[in-house]
C-alpha cells in the first residue's frame, strides 16, 4: 500500500517587528517605518522581504543611495521584484551608469506591463524610462503600488512662493559634525546638529539616540526624547521630556540676575514669602 505524501508544514510567520514595519510602510507612515527597519538591518534581522521594504522607503524618504544598495542586495539574492527594478533603475541613473540603468529600467517596464505610474505614485524619475504622461493636478491623490496590498498616498506639490528653495544640508553630513562636535566637546553645537537632523531625517533617529548616548543636559535631553518619540517609545521619550523640563525650570532665575533660591536686590530671598500684615 502506497503511503500518502506528507504535508508539507506550513510557512513560520514573519517576526512581528517585520510586519509592523511593513504595515507602517503601506499606510504611509515613512518615517516610523524607515527608523524601524533601518534599526532592523542594523540588527542583522532583515529577511528579503524586509530588505525590499528597506530599499523602498529609503526611495520614498529620498535616500536614493541607500535604497540603491538595498535594492542591489535584494536583486543578488536571486529574487525580482518591480519595486527593487525600478529603486535599482533609477541609483544606476543617479550614478552616471544610463546603459544598465535603461536596462534595469527595461525589465521593470517588462514586469509592469508597461504602466509604472502606480509605483512612482508622484516620485522624480529619470530620463532612462519612457516619457512620462500629462502631470497629475496638484492635490489629487495617487496611488502608490508596491509588492504588498495597495495605498493611496496623497501627492502635495511643493509650495515655494516662486522663489527657489534654499539648499538643505546633508543630514549625514550633519550627524558626522556632532560626533565630532561631542569629540572635540562643542555639547551645545553637537545637540543642535542632531536636532537638525531629526528634522532633515527623521529615519536617521536610531544613529541619534546612538550618538546622543548619555549625555547629561536638558538639550540632550530634548533630542532624546523626539527620536524616542519618532522610533515608538513614547513612555521614554515622555520621560526625556520630563527630564529636560525640570532641568529647565531649575536653571531658570526667578529675578533678573538671581536664581531660585538666591537672595534677590535689596538682600531679601528670589522666593515669595507668606503674604499678611507684619
Amino acid at each position: 500500500m502506497t503511503e500518502p505524501d506528507p504535508v508539507p508544514e506550513a510557512p513560520a510567520p514573519r517576526p512581528t517587528e517585520l510586519r509592523v514595519a511593513r504595515l507602517h510602510l503601506r499606510t504611509g507612515a515613512l518615517s516610523l517605518a524607515r527608523a524601524e527597519l533601518e534599526t532592523l538591518a542594523g540588527a542583522g534581522t532583515l529577511d528579503d522581504e524586509a530588505l525590499l521594504d528597506l530599499a523602498e522607503v529609503r526611495w520614498r524618504t529620498d535616500d536614493l543611495t541607500g535604497a540603491g544598495e538595498a535594492a542591489a542586495a535584494y536583486l543578488a539574492s536571486g529574487r525580482v521584484a518591480l519595486i527593487a527594478l525600478v529603486v535599482a533603475a533609477e541609483a544606476t541613473a543617479a550614478l552616471g551608469r544610463p546603459g544598465e540603468a535603461r536596462r534595469l529600467a527595461g525589465k521593470a517596464l517588462e514586469l509592469a506591463g508597461g504602466d509604472l505610474d502606480p509605483v512612482f505614485a508622484g516620485m522624480p524619475r529619470s530620463d532612462v524610462w519612457p516619457r512620462q504622461p500629462a502631470e497629475r493636478v496638484a492635490g489629487t491623490p495617487a496611488v502608490a503600488v508596491t509588492s504588498g496590498p495597495v495605498v493611496a498616498v496623497p501627492m502635495a506639490a511643493p509650495e515655494t512662493g516662486g522663489a527657489t528653495p534654499e539648499a538643505l544640508p546633508d543630514p549625514g553630513a550633519e550627524l558626522d559634525a556632532a560626533r565630532a562636535a561631542l569629540a572635540a566637546g562643542d555639547r551645545s553645537g553637537a545637540a543642535i546638529r542632531l536636532a537638525v537632523v531629526l528634522r532633515l531625517a527623521p529615519a536617521l533617529a536610531p544613529a541619534v539616540l546612538d550618538a546622543a548616548g548619555t549625555e547629561p543636559g536638558r538639550e540632550f535631553d530634548l533630542v532624546r526624547g523626539d527620536a524616542l518619540r519618532l522610533v515608538g517609545r513614547e513612555s521614554q521619550a515622555r520621560r526625556a521630556f520630563a527630564a529636560a523640563a525640570r532641568d529647565t525650570a531649575v536653571a531658570e532665575p526667578t529675578e533678573p540676575g538671581a536664581r531660585a533660591g538666591e537672595p534677590g536686590p535689596g538682600g531679601g530671598s528670589s522666593e515669595a514669602g507668606p503674604s499678611g500684615s507684619s
